[in-house]
């Protein structure tokens, strides 16, 4: 049977779940020439007609399908040019229509914290996720933390969802631009970094109001990412003396931000996975973590936690975690193992196994 992978998410800018649904699907193009069982799923990516974005896949073929875009695409041309096979919706949506669907929902935020997104973005997916994950025929989550939380949420059983996890190798891959931090103002060594989409889920201005209350005038405050506010509505400004604003960087810049930087710093509030600060791990930077979600679940005892939403908490784990680099007592290499227990190419062949055994199983009972 052919199985079809959803790649509306090409049409959209890289990050989040589309990274989740580019590096799995690139790893699976990796193994498929070597793997007989990566190559019998007949893998092909669906794309709306039109679409222009990289796809450097050898072994996997793109093929672009409809004529709409959007959720019409997905709910309709999606629909019907992948029937009579299997359907791989990777990025929290897919076609209510689709009778062998498998849906990756990566966390329960739109369901927990309701308040924390635009409103058609939230009355289109309340609607929409419960139904589709009680009509998926597989479901994939990135942590246990989600499958609970999905499971409570979308009134499915907690064992009808795999969890296949996220990774930060893909940063491991991206040559450094380092030359960005002086366009930026920054000095190697000199600020603390924290990377996240303006929303109010990231709690950055948490991060700000702790940055302030350190009082540490040789050091900024660095902040990367952008607003998406069809999606989020309209975030709480964030501001203060030595707080940079970076808005969107490249992969490259964001690696030479995580490299130079004193301390990684990540006061999310609701976290399905949390990459970033796995990223920041990866390329030997300290992190100072909220022990929120699936934080202690994902960074392990690699990271500096302290209790989500407490300014106080979070000024005094910086100032301790900056006392403890500064005296050499930080260990980067606590980090980097943790980082790489996530792999790409496992998480690929996981999901391979999932849908081969999945296969077997229906032809078995037929």
């Amino acid at each position: 049977m052919k199985t079809y992978l959803n790649g509306r998410f090409l049409t959209q800018p890289r990050s989040g779940v589309q990274r989740y649904a580019f590096e799995l699907i690139s790893a699976l193009d990796d193994i498929a020439a070597s793997n007989a069982r990566v190559a019998a799923l007949g893998l092909e990516v669906l794309v709306p007609s039109g679409t222009v974005a990289e796809a450097p896949w050898r072994n996997i073929p793109v093929r672009a399908a409809g004529r709409m875009s959007g959720h019409a695409w997905e709910q309709i041309d999606l629909a019907r040019a992948a029937r009579g096979g299997t359907l791989v919706n990777l990025c929290g949506a897919g076609p209510l229509g689709h009778e062998r669907s498998v849906l990756a929902l990566h966390d329960a935020a739109i369901f927990a914290h309701p308040d924390n997104f635009a409103w058609a973005y939230r009355r289109l997916h309340q609607f929409l996720r419960p139904r589709l994950a009680r009509r998926a025929w597989r479901l994939l989550t990135v942590s246990a933390f989600s499958r609970a939380e999905l499971a409570r949420y979308c009134g499915v059983p907690a064992g009808r969802f795999t969890v296949i996890g996220d990774s930060a190798e893909h940063i491991l891959s991206e040559p450094a631009e380092p030359d960005c931090l002086a366009r930026l103002g920054l000095e190697p060594g000199s600020y603390l970094l924290c990377v996240g989409n303006r929303t109010p889920n990231k709690n950055l201005p948490l991060a700000a109001r702790a940055f302030a209350a350190l009082g540490r005038s040789d050091l900024k405050l660095a902040i990367v990412g952008g607003d998406h506010a069809s999606v989020f509505g309209a975030g709480e400004a964030i501001s203060g003396a030595n707080v940079v604003l970076t808005g969107r960087v490249s992969d490259g810049e964001l690696r030479a931000l995580y490299e130079q930087a004193a301390l990684f710093v990540f006061p999310s509030r609701y976290e399905g996975f949390g990459v970033p600060p796995l990223e920041a791990m990866a390329l030997g930077c300290p992190v100072v973590s909220s022990d929120a979600a699936s934080m202690p679940e994902v960074l392990g005892n690699a990271a500096r936690y302290f209790a989500s939403d407490d300014v106080a908490a979070l000024t005094a784990a910086l100032a301790a975690a900056l006392a403890d680099v500064a005296a050499g007592r930080w260990s980067s290499e606590t980090g980097r193992t943790q980082a790489a227990r996530y792999s790409w190419a496992r998480n690929a062949a996981a999901l391979a196994e999932l849908l081969s055994a999945a296969d077997a199983e229906d032809a078995r009972a037929a």
